[in-house]
């Protein structure tokens, strides 16, 4: 009987202690949230291609016959891989950096990701803003090897009576929306305009994949750069 009386006690000051070490500790801490991405596009100086630049190793696959209903795709050995849509055509190829993938324009603002190996498409990236209805189709290219960058425009707003068609087409947007677009998870996010960027503008690319901010005022190109905000 004393050794049951024993153990009871020694049980009872186990449960004591237990019992005061999670007090003294609070709960469990609560798991931090997700936080979304977001980014910033800043203007900085435009990158000039050197005078003599080194020999680049031919890309791996080549585009034939683009824009017509004969495109298609070959190896270095101009084997063909891919043909176009059929009814439709490939206006345009890019490769990435890593040459892991390309980036194929169908025309409409129609884009797919495709493996560089056996051209199986990996990603669709959006046609067109979901946030602004009236804005263009996006005109997407690549960013890095994980991510493209994407703009789209916000027509002008200014009356179109008494203009010919050609002049209402041109008339300059009223402002460009731009987004970056992750490969492996297909998520999309705004990116925020910097004031240093004057608008509406357009993105371009040269053979070095270097990305140009496009005014169309009428200025200089500027070089770009992608900034992630907390």
């Amino acid at each position: 009987m004393k050794l049951l009386h024993n153990l009871t006690l020694v049980a009872a000051l186990l449960v004591s202690a237990c019992t005061s070490e999670l007090a003294t500790a609070g709960p469990a801490p609560t798991p931090p949230e997700t936080q979304v991405v977001r980014y910033r596009l800043v203007a900085v100086p435009l990158v000039e291609p050197p005078p003599h630049p080194p020999k680049r190793e031919p890309p791996p696959l080549r585009l034939v016959a683009p824009n017509s209903s004969r495109a298609h795709i070959v190896d270095k050995g101009g084997n063909e891989i891919r043909r176009a849509p059929k009814g439709r055509s490939i206006a345009e190829m890019k490769v990435s950096p890593k040459r892991q993938w390309v980036l194929l324009y169908f025309g409409d603002a129609d884009y797919t990701v495709a493996s560089v190996d056996r051209l199986k498409d990996i990603a669709k990236p959006p046609i067109q803003p979901a946030a602004a209805a009236d804005a263009t189709g996006f005109r997407w290219l690549p960013l890095d090897d994980d991510r493209l960058i994407g703009y789209a425009q916000l027509p002008s707003l200014k009356p179109t009576k008494g203009l010919t068609a050609s002049e209402a087409d041109g008339l300059p947007p009223r402002g460009t929306l731009v987004y970056i677009y992750t490969i492996a998870t297909d998520a999309m996010s705004p990116v925020e305009i910097d004031e240093s960027v004057p608008q509406p503008f357009s993105i371009s690319d040269d053979s070095y994949g270097n990305l140009a901010i496009e005014p169309h005022s009428g200025l200089a190109a500027f070089g770009l750069k992608i900034l992630q905000i907390p």
